[in-house]
């Protein structure tokens, strides 16, 4: 019985193989590289001719880990790697935005790596951000299938409401394009770059932070893609490593507490939830639970810094 037993198992398992097999053929899947990418290899293409479809059941099937990808004109690419300076930079941030949940292991806020959303100016295909902000589900309202609004993640959660994207090897054209890109669902009420350059010399680095909000803020000018100035979509631009990112002269980024280097971000942007009247989100007044501490996420951008330092 146990001889019977054991070769019916070993019968399923050469089947699911060669299924995989054929299922890998038909719907012609990304293939991931078999030797290690370094940063400086990417953008590296992992498919052409990918339709929408079998991209997403690429990303489902979590063959992934470590990589972020881009979809585009059916080709695909791997576009940022975990490197430790990428995620050096992405551990900072998680803190900050966590902090007002004030040591709550379960708080009215939720912060998130990496889950998949649809990308608001594409046709179906998924993508991922580096951190999604949002509160947590007793707190906003529950999501309607895609496209409905209020819309949702890929498992149908409720939306980020703030986008975190750092990138390392990607370039900064192709950063600037993506942040933007999540600014085209209104329910993103700002979105947080970090672009981080090669280390040039010993402790001398360039770093750039852009932050993209609904409103004007000091020093801020409208987005540069006409829709989203059209729509009042502001940037505010900081360059806060060591050394400036064209002329090389120093920051002035050099402590911490210092306001020129301090992003803020309302927290009530995280419980931007508003009822749907016939179709359409309809103003309100935002609710913000009083176990949350203070009033604006306080990002020290002198801290992303140093760590980025210390991870190199």
């Amino acid at each position: 019985m146990s001889a019977l037993n054991s070769g019916w198992q070993s019968a399923v398992k050469k089947a699911k193989k060669i299924g995989n097999k054929v299922d890998k053929i038909v719907h012609n899947y990304p293939k991931l590289p078999e030797f290690p990418l370094g940063y400086e290899s990417l953008p590296f293409q992992i498919g052409k001719n990918v339709s929408m479809k079998s991209y997403n059941t690429f990303l489902d099937r979590s063959e992934s880990s470590g990589y972020k990808f881009r979809w585009e004109n059916r080709n695909v690419y791997i576009i940022e790697m975990a490197d430790l300076q990428h995620e050096a930079a992405v551990s900072v941030l998680f803190k900050y935005f966590d902090r007002p949940n004030n040591g709550a292991i379960r708080g009215p806020i939720s912060v998130y790596g990496q889950p998949y959303h649809y990308n608001p100016t594409g046709n179906g295909e998924k993508i991922a951000p580096d951190i999604a902000v949002r509160g947590s589900k007793a707190h906003i309202l529950p999501s309607n299938p895609h496209p409905g609004l209020p819309p949702g993640d890929v498992k149908g959660n409720p939306h980020a409401r703030i986008i975190c994207e750092v990138a390392h090897a990607q370039n900064i054209n192709a950063w600037n394009t993506k942040c933007e890109v999540w600014m085209y669902q209104t329910y993103v009420r700002c979105l947080l770059g970090i672009k981080l350059f090669p280390k040039i010399h010993v402790r001398r680095t360039v770093h750039q932070a852009r932050l993209w909000t609904r409103v004007a803020l000091p020093g801020s000018v409208l987005s540069t893609d006409a829709t989203l100035a059209t729509a009042g979509v502001h940037v505010t631009e900081w360059d806060f490593g060591t050394i400036q990112f064209n002329t090389h002269t120093p920051t002035g980024c050099t402590a911490p507490n210092l306001i020129n280097f301090q992003v803020t971000i309302p927290i009530t942007d995280v419980f931007w939830d508003p009822p749907i009247v016939g179709g359409v989100p309809t103003p309100f007044a935002v609710f913000m639970p009083g176990t949350v501490v203070g009033t604006n996420f306080m990002i020290d951008l002198f801290d992303v810094q140093q760590e980025v330092l210390d991870a190199d």
